[in-house]
């Protein structure tokens, strides 16, 4: 079974959820949201190398990005990475932090941005946000 916020669907074997959730808030003058994306990792590939990998893309990807700095943890027992940085949209500024959990053979990337600069207020409350995430049983 495969749930979603309104309900479920009954899905045959091999269909794997390749959905992106984009969560906004309403209430301030630059917009924050959070991506929540689903991405498998190659046979064989470790978490550490799917981690770099996934840098050297972002980099190549987003006009003049910029690593602000990186940190691992752990997030609802499983082994995660977040990486900060900035680069710039159609001449904005984004700031972003993007958390990576490995499930496994997936990983799950949760990116809270918005334009311009995140205050510590808000890099603050989206972690807090983040760090909420508890991985539902099978």
């Amino acid at each position: 079974m495969y749930r979603i916020n309104e309900g479920m669907f009954d899905l045959p074997e091999g269909w794997r959820d390749r959905t992106v959730n984009v969560i906004a808030s309403d209430n301030s003058p630059t917009q924050m949201a959070l991506t929540i994306t689903r991405d498998d990792r190659a046979w064989g590939v470790s978490f550490p190398e799917y981690l770099e990998d996934q840098m050297k893309r972002v980099s190549n990807a987003l006009e003049g990005f910029e690593l602000l700095g990186r940190r691992e943890f752990h997030l609802s027992g499983l082994p995660a990475h977040e990486m900060e940085g900035r680069w710039m949209r159609s001449n904005t500024p984004v700031h972003m932090l993007s958390t990576i959990i490995d499930t496994g053979e997936r990983a799950l990337i949760f990116t809270a941005s918005t334009d311009g600069q995140m205050s510590p207020g808000q890099k603050f409350e989206m972690r807090r946000i983040v760090e909420s995430f508890r991985v539902m049983p099978g």
